[in-house]
């Protein structure tokens, strides 16, 4: 089988293209104009002005490729069978099989170097000499590192923060086997501390839907072939998760290619595939890559014509593999400042097809809204029953924050609501849950929002979902084996019991038994490794269920979800900075003050004692600080005695404002002093920061506890020159239609 292959950054050097350039004129004229420099300035870089910079590096890199497999075809050369790219090199294999025309491919490429420069303060190393095995343990004990290449069984690249780099060479160091070397570069690519670009460039890939490949063309993500129809989301991965080449050149060998024709600058890839050729797997019979038509040579290029149609072809399923990813280069050079991650700047490409509707339809038409977007919920009625209308006025939807509330008081909201067309209610876990879908059932509720750690499939929430119709059950998980957990359908012995008990009858019974708990699961983090990995298990375990993203702060952000294949999107701690959000203004201030790095993880009042975290605000207030001081010491002590009376003076002047034995009293542990008393002391201070955020006490100030995430700090840069910049005028609708606009 013959495979060509594309090299990367870092293959660059002087005088690459010589007497190509002048081959394809029409290309490189439009070359210049989207790139901004000419190609031949651009690749002789006499002054050393653009193959330092990650920015320039990239186009030219696969300017030269494609016009380099644009003459092998020319020239007679038996055009490839199966084409691969290692990291930036993807896009010229995606451009030879008509995925890309080229016009939109080289404004992707544009827009991808633009934003790997604009991210700095990381770094990246090569680690040599030791087995995956070993590489993993390393990654285990230094959080801050991600794998970003896997190049060979011995040679990988890892990424992250600058510090994380150094441990990592230390460490290696202190092993004795092994060897690293560290890279010239600033740019962690290829890992999580990419995701702020991997959002921007979810702008760009907004209005292209690349086309069926006409042969297969292997995903550096996967390391099997590209799916038609999800290659937006596996570019998007591309930024965040690592470079599998060697699983890549596994399934090349397994497929009867012997060694691969390396097309563009330099030998990268030729001299690792010789390199690596013992350890190759044999041929598979058969291979596991089907045969495809050939790619024809091309006719007389125009500028934005594919190198080869879209010809339709049997490509394999995936093969499972391991990881992998690719540096970026630096260095000074005259030209534009550099694109930080945001709303979508440089030259956008050119429109390779038509706009990708955005979001479920299905998910639309069951909840009555017009986008695919719902609105979270937040505790203690903070989505409050005004905010509810404020949506359903304006054909959207949101959850009413049950969470914390008493039942008479989830009941005097549900009749407020009483007339509004449109809206959920949060499900709160535990508590007497019989109550609750009763009362919920009797207001005819349609929709509910299961959150929060503490999240369980019980057999009333079964009983909501299936007893008297259908309902809509939205569950946000805050992890996988959350998502996974309510995917599934109900436990055998749950359904028995409530069609024994009369709740079920025999069609809502079957459909309990066979359907998943959860019409719609949202990931609340890691969205670009969850959101494939759950739309992978709905196709085989819960057809009909709909992934979602939740906690979307911009634009960039609705997309980079939609690109990755969710089919719609929650919003969350944003709600909280509305007008109709039924919290403090002060909290409400706190809030539109915030920046996206201004929130902490601290101890959850609800978890306390298990040491669970929630994210909250971190500037304005020191609760975030004097919680985790609690918690260190929870930890250290048995019993408030053993603390101390300076310090625990200290903790009634500062936490409390006023004495520990009142605490007691109100929980009701007064005279006692364990283990247990000290954890309710110390989560009752959580508790009362986030009652004195609602209510806005003055003198508590310093210790509110208020829920944000990221999303709060990303919307505010967002509307920072715009009306919405006070929160008094972010009426509840306008945020959605700010976020979503853009993706409709």
């Amino acid at each position: 089988m013959r495979a060509w292959v594309f090299p990367g950054q870092g293959s660059q050097h002087p005088g690459m293209g010589e007497g190509l350039l002048d081959r394809f004129p029409a290309e490189c004229a439009t070359a210049e104009r989207i790139i901004g420099v000419p190609p031949a300035q651009l690749c002789r870089d006499v002054r050393g002005e653009y193959l330092g910079r990650t920015r320039y590096v990239q186009p030219a890199v696969f300017l030269v490729s494609v016009l380099a497999a644009r003459a092998a075809l020319a020239d007679g050369r038996p055009p490839p069978e199966v084409v691969a790219g290692h990291s930036l090199g993807e896009y010229a294999a995606l451009h030879l099989a008509g995925c890309l025309d080229f016009d939109s491919a080289l404004s992707l490429v544009v827009r991808r170097g633009r934003l790997m420069e604009s991210v700095t303060g990381g770094g990246m190393v090569a680690v040599l000499g030791l087995p995956l095995s070993r590489v993993t343990e390393l990654l285990a004990d230094i959080p801050d590192v991600d794998l970003a290449n896997h190049n060979l069984p011995d040679q990988f690249v890892l990424a992250g923060s600058a510090a994380g780099v150094r441990a990592v060479v230390d460490a290696v160091r202190r092993h004795g086997t092994g060897r690293c070397v560290p890279l010239a570069v600033s740019v962690p690519a290829h890992s999580r501390f990419m995701a702020g670009a991997a959002e921007a460039f979810a702008v760009a890939l907004r209005d292209v839907a690349p086309a069926p490949p006409s042969i297969p063309v292997v995903s550096n993500v996967t390391g099997a072939p590209h799916v038609p129809g999800e290659i937006p989301g596996t570019l998007l991965r591309h930024f965040v998760e690592p470079v599998r080449w060697w699983d890549t050149m596994c399934l090349l060998a397994r497929s009867g290619v012997t060694e691969p024709v390396e097309v563009g600058p330099g030998e990268v890839l030729t001299k690792m595939w010789r390199r690596a050729a013992g350890s190759l797997p044999a041929p598979a019979p058969g291979g596991p890559l089907a045969r495809a038509a050939p790619v024809p040579p091309p006719t007389p290029a125009t500028s934005t014509t594919p190198v080869a149609p879209p010809v339709p072809s049997p490509v394999a399923p995936p093969v499972p593999p391991p990881p992998q990813s690719e540096p970026a280069a630096r260095g000074p050079a005259p030209g534009p400042p550099p694109v930080a991650p945001g709303p979508a700047s440089g030259p956008p490409p050119a429109a390779a097809s038509r706009p990708r509707p955005a979001g479920s339809s299905g998910l639309r038409a069951d909840y009555g809204i017009r986008y695919a977007c719902l609105a979270g919920s937040s505790p203690f009625g903070v989505t409050s029953p005004a905010f509810l209308r404020r949506l359903s006025g304006a054909g959207l939807l949101g959850f009413f924050g049950a969470q914390g509330l008493t039942l008479p008081e989830i009941r005097a909201a549900l009749a407020e609501l009483r007339d509004v067309r449109r809206y959920g209610v949060a499900w709160p876990s535990g508590g007497d849950e019989r109550a609750l879908c009763d009362l919920y059932l009797a207001h005819d509720v349609r929709h509910v929002e299961v959150a929060g750690p503490l999240a369980v499939v019980s057999p009333q929430l079964v009983r909501f979902r299936h007893g008297d119709g259908p309902r809509q059950v939205m569950v946000r998980a805050p992890d996988l084996a959350t998502a996974v957990r309510f995917l599934r359908p109900a436990d055998p012995a749950t359904v028995r019991a409530l069609t024994a008990a009369g709740h079920l009858d025999g069609a809502s019974a079957g459909a309990a038994a066979r359907e998943a708990v959860a019409t719609d699961v949202a990931v609340e983090r890691d969205a670009h490794a969850l959101v494939p990995a759950l739309v992978a298990l709905r196709g085989r375990e819960a057809p009909g269920a709909r992934i979602g993203v939740a906690g979307v702060g911009t634009p960039a952000a609705v997309a980079a979800a939609f690109a990755l294949g969710a089919d719609f999107v929650v919003t969350t701690t944003v709600n909280q900075c509305t007008a109709e959000a039924a919290t403090s203004d002060a909290a409400k201030d706190l809030l539109a003050a915030l920046d996206v790095t201004d929130v902490r993880e601290a101890p959850d009042p609800d978890l306390f004692e298990l040491g669970a975290r929630s994210p909250v605000a971190h500037r304005g207030t020191l609760f975030a600080a004097r919680a985790e001081k609690l918690y260190r010491m929870f930890l250290r002590y048995d019993r408030l005695a053993d603390v101390g009376p300076r310090r625990l003076a200290e903790l009634e002047r500062t936490h409390f404002g006023r004495p520990l034995d009142e605490v007691r009293a109100d929980l009701g542990v007064a005279g006692r002093d364990d283990r247990g008393v000290l954890a309710s002391v110390c989560a009752a201070y959580c508790r009362e920061a986030t009652a004195a955020a609602l209510r806005g006490t003055p003198d508590q100030r310093l210790n509110y506890r208020v829920p944000a995430s990221t999303d709060v700090g990303a919307f505010n840069r967002l509307v920072a020159a715009e009306p919405l910049a006070d929160w008094r005028a972010r009426h509840a609708e306008l945020v959605t239609e700010r976020l979503l606009s853009e993706a409709n």
